[in-house]
């Protein structure tokens, strides 16, 4: 009988070592698995906010890039689209959701593009449909000179 318990013993010892390497196994598996889908959705995510910004100012009306639009009509119209993303990138900064290079990025990014007078002029009539801590950043950390 000592024999009979000792096999049994060193089975169920074996069996909870196996179950043991399996789980880390799971485990690592999954973590990288995590790490690519966080990556590519990272990427995916990158990518569609870049589209969108694309979009807006490759609609935007030529006389903006030419310098004599006027802030009304479709040149207002695509301005508030863009603060809208502006206002977004700067949310998902403030929230943690995206990585302080991707935030970098795109902070540069406002401060090229804004670089017209014509951006100024409409921040002055579009800037009070955001909230206080997105117009004051825009205010004075991408509009200011």
């Amino acid at each position: 009988m000592d024999i009979d318990i000792c096999i049994q013993f060193i089975i169920a010892l074996i069996s909870a070592a196996a179950i043991g390497v399996s789980c880390w196994i799971s485990t690592r598996e999954m973590k990288n698995a995590n790490s690519v889908s966080f990556q590519l959705s990272r990427e995916t995510f990158f990518a569609e906010y870049t589209k969108r910004y694309h979009d807006i100012i490759l609609a935007m009306p030529d006389d903006v890039f030419l310098g004599t639009a006027k802030a009304e009509g479709a040149t207002l119209k695509y301005m508030q689209l863009y603060f809208d993303l502006c206002s977004e990138e700067y949310y998902l900064h403030q929230t943690g959701h995206i990585p302080e290079d991707v935030w970098n990025k795109w902070k540069d990014g406002m401060i090229i593009t804004t670089k017209l007078r014509l951006y100024k002029t409409c921040w002055s009539l579009l800037g009070g449909n955001y909230n206080e801590d997105f117009a004051r950043f825009m205010t004075h950390e991408i509009l200011a000179e």
